[in-house]
């Protein structure tokens, strides 16, 4: 019984749907002007003298060199602390580093260099206060400053690091 009532329903489904598009309307069929109109009679179909191939501009500056960390380890009970920051030999002649730890948790700054110049290093900072034993999320914020008098910063990087202290 339910599969006839079904049956019955799906018939005069498409019988509509049939019915419906029978008594649409027709549209007019569309001249080969309309797909293709010809251009205003005082239009100049020709090719701009000034048209050519987009220079390139060659770049001003390279980009900056930053880089990169997974994690950073830190003496308990001490506010000094040995690193490595580097600033690669790729930004000589363009570009000084600083580098930034921030403590995610609380947004404090636990120590902050100085200018680091191309192909030297940062061997070691003052922490802001002692770390207690533990792991903690941070943020390395990387500031490149321009090599002229006076330096001018430029863009710079924030990346996630694990800050472990023994």
């Amino acid at each position: 019984m339910k599969k006839t009532y079904l049956i019955l329903a799906g018939c005069c489904i498409l019988a509509a749907a049939a019915a419906a598009a029978l008594l649409r309307p027709a549209r007019p069929a569309a001249s080969p002007e309309a797909d293709n109109p010809s251009p205003a009679p005082t239009a100049q179909l020709i090719i701009d003298p000034n048209a050519g191939p987009s220079p390139t501009p060659a770049p001003t500056e390279p980009g900056v060199a930053i880089p990169g960390w997974g994690g950073i380890r830190l003496p308990s009970g001490s506010t000094q602390a040995d690193v490595s920051l580097f600033n690669p030999e790729d930004n000589e002649g363009w570009y000084y580093l600083t580098f930034q730890l921030i403590l995610k948790e609380t947004g404090e700054t636990l120590f902050q260099t100085g200018l680091i110049p191309p192909g030297m290093y940062c061997n070691k900072v003052e922490l802001s206060r002692e770390l207690t034993p533990g792991a903690y999320a941070g943020t390395m914020h990387v500031q490149p400053y321009t090599i002229t008098d006076p330096p001018k910063p430029t863009n710079n990087a924030d990346f996630d690091i694990q800050i472990h202290v023994l």
